[in-house]
Order: structure tokens, then sequence, then C-alpha cells
């Protein structure tokens, strides 16, 4: 796994409720574009976009 996938699993984790939340204002991100390799969200609250590869999906943490 490169840099690029560690920071952006870091960056993101499944609520409870189904979706991916981004970890640094605890706000559920949109899906914004996908494409073969990766997956590309984007936080409504604080305007960040985390490109996430489709192979680092199931590393994505889960809350608790």
């Amino acid at each position: 796994m490169d840099a690029t996938a560690s920071v952006a699993i870091e960056t993101v984790y499944w609520a409870l409720d189904g979706g991916i939340h981004h970890a640094k204002c605890s706000q559920r991100m949109v899906l914004t574009a996908r494409d073969s390799q990766e997956l590309s969200f984007s936080c409504l609250a604080c305007t960040e976009s985390v490109r996430l590869p489709l192979a680092a999906v199931t590393r994505v943490a889960v809350a608790t």
C-alpha cells in the first residue's frame, strides 16, 4: 500500500449509518466521482476532498 492510500484511509471512516464520514469534522462525505481505480469524496462541511483507491475501501476503519 502506498503512502497516498494510507493517508486517504486515515482521513475517512465508515459511520454506523453506512456512509463514509470525514475524520476531521465527522461529517458525511459525498461521492463526487469514480473510475476503475478510485473513488473521490467531498466533504460539504469543510470542502476538503479525499481520493480513496478501490483496493483500500476494505481497510477503512468502522466507527464504534
